[in-house]
């Protein structure tokens, strides 16, 4: 092994440029969650102490106004520094050796929130289930264990195809990216176009005994806009959308072509940005603003009205139907298939440090790809989509998770100071650059800040449990105890000193 990488597994990956340009983008889609986030948002309005003024379209520009200096900063370093794992790399190299225990903490807490999101995320796919069989005129009864084992054999599902090799792992998801956005935009144009009378009458349909449109609609006596409700739902949008933009620098190793690696951020933000406001303009527009906002506050409504049962009970085409309803379930597919491909992908990096068993960073000489990585996210997630449903029968208990995450971020905001300003002026960037660098990482690390705080201020909204805050913190020590005792082995071992890693950039 040659003295340059000698602190490495090996002088490279091994991994192939399988990802295109559609493929780059679709993964950020997918990452950000448009359609989840779209079905489930009732689940939160029904926990606030006030919906007045919560006002869902002016709470999307805003949350994706806070999260432009996350897309400057993602989209310089993924120019400058694009390697497989991204902004742990990034993190790691900032920090440097000296920090490389709280690098490994911060980063093995967010692999595990990232696995808990996707058990969240599994487990709401059965919930989206249930409210469109119904209306598809399938009438199922769904017990808690099926429940459970239906999540699990999604993401079981898309593990094994990502097994199988990396290749159809990132056409599945793009596949699934590509007919989620179809539907949602099928569904915007049906809220659009047909008119109020008729969107009236569709959804008497769906409302239960003793509700009435008129009823529903009369119960919502507030505001159309009101700031402070709308700051109190910013963490909404956190735990599905705006800060997600991790995933195409987390595979930037794997994309083909400049212009891909250089506008994957940008362009699946935007992308995100006009589906997810578009989409509650599109609820205001056919329902009106005083329906929608009391639905779905409602407990007794918010599992049977949202987004995507009004445009499948609104469409009168029954192929129409179908199509809508199988793309809100695709959107929680494509979720799980970009995360079956992207948590590997910190595995893999930390193993390639030596941080972790070089079994992460093994490749199957069959398949292509790192299969131990993959069925130990399989593993992880499952107990945890168990632990969701026995536990508190919602996937909403998992929403607190999200918190060391926006931490994360906050960190690696920091770290793009530290870039910017003191470490490797060998990339070339010139002053005005560092400049923006510096200026957005701090803006960043500063939104994350205050998104912690809204967090950790109202625990009974956003999942305050000791499973969510438990698992997390957990994690954060099992990965600082992991890199001082894989540091003490691999020094008395093999003579090799791993903090050494986080002084160079590894190899592609």
């Amino acid at each position: 092994m040659s003295r340059e990488y000698g602190v490495f597994v090996r002088e490279s990956t091994g991994l192939v440029k399988e990802a295109g340009f559609w493929d780059a983008i679709s993964i950020n889609i997918a990452n950000m969650s448009v359609g989840a986030a779209l079905a489930t948002i009732g689940f939160t309005l029904a926990s606030l102490p006030t919906v007045a003024g919560a006002n869902l379209v002016y709470a999307s520009l805003i949350a994706a106004f806070l999260a432009i200096p996350q897309v400057v900063v993602y989209s310089i370093l993924i120019r400058y520094i694009p390697r497989v794992g991204g902004d742990y790399v990034w993190l790691g190299r900032a920090l440097g050796s000296r920090l490389a225990w709280l690098t490994n903490g911060l980063v093995f807490g967010f692999i595990v929130e990232s696995l808990t999101y996707y058990a969240l995320i599994a487990f709401a796919a059965v919930f989206q289930l249930e409210s469109v069989l119904p209306i598809l005129g399938i009438n199922a009864s769904i017990t808690l264990p099926e429940e459970v084992g239906i999540a699990v054999a999604f993401f079981a599902v898309i593990v094994l195809v990502n097994i199988l090799g990396t290749r159809y792992g990132i056409k599945l998801m793009t596949a699934l990216t590509l007919l989620s956005l179809l539907g949602l935009l099928m569904a915007i144009i049906i809220l659009f176009i047909t008119p109020r009378a008729q969107v009236i009458s569709a959804i008497s349909s769906l409302l239960p005994s003793g509700y009435t449109y008129s009823k529903v609609a009369l119960s919502y006596t507030g505001p159309y806009f009101s700031m402070g409700t709308i700051l109190m739902l910013l963490p909404f949008f956190a735990i599905y959308v705006y800060p997600w933009l991790n995933a195409g620098p987390a595979i930037a190793s794997e994309i083909r072509g400049k212009n891909a690696l250089h506008w994957n951020v940008p362009l699946g933000f935007l992308i995100t940005l006009m589906f997810l406001t578009l989409g509650f303009e599109a609820m205001y527009y056919s329902m009106g603003f005083r329906f929608t906002t009391a639905a779905l506050s409602n407990y007794d409504l918010n599992g049977i009205i949202n987004f995507w049962t009004v445009a499948m009970v609104v469409s009168g085409d029954v192929i129409v139907r179908w199509f809508v309803g199988l793309s809100s379930i695709a959107w929680y597919l494509a979720v799980l298939a970009y995360g079956a491909i992207v948590v590997v992908r910190y595995w893999f990096a930390l193993a390639f440090d030596r941080v972790w068993p070089g079994v992460f960073a093994y490749l199957s000489p069959r398949f292509g790809t790192p299969i131990y990585a993959h069925l130990t996210d399989l593993a992880i997630t499952a107990a945890l989509i168990a632990a969701a449903g026995i536990l508190y029968q919602t996937f909403t208990a998992l929403y607190g998770a999200v918190v060391e995450a926006i931490i994360y971020y906050m960190v690696v905001g920091i770290a793009a100071i530290i870039i910017a300003t003191l470490r490797y002026s060998s990339f070339n960037m010139g002053n005005r650059i560092r400049a923006l660098l510096a200026l957005f990482g701090a803006l960043m690390a500063s939104v994350m800040a205050y998104l912690t705080y809204e967090f950790l201020a109202y625990p009974q909204i956003w999942g305050g449990n000791w499973l969510a805050y438990g698992v997390e913190l957990g994690a954060v020590i099992l990965g600082v105890l992991t890199y001082l005792v894989s540091r003490y082995i691999n020094l008395r071992k093999y003579g090799i000193d791993i903090s050494a890693a986080y002084t160079e950039i590894p190899p592609e």
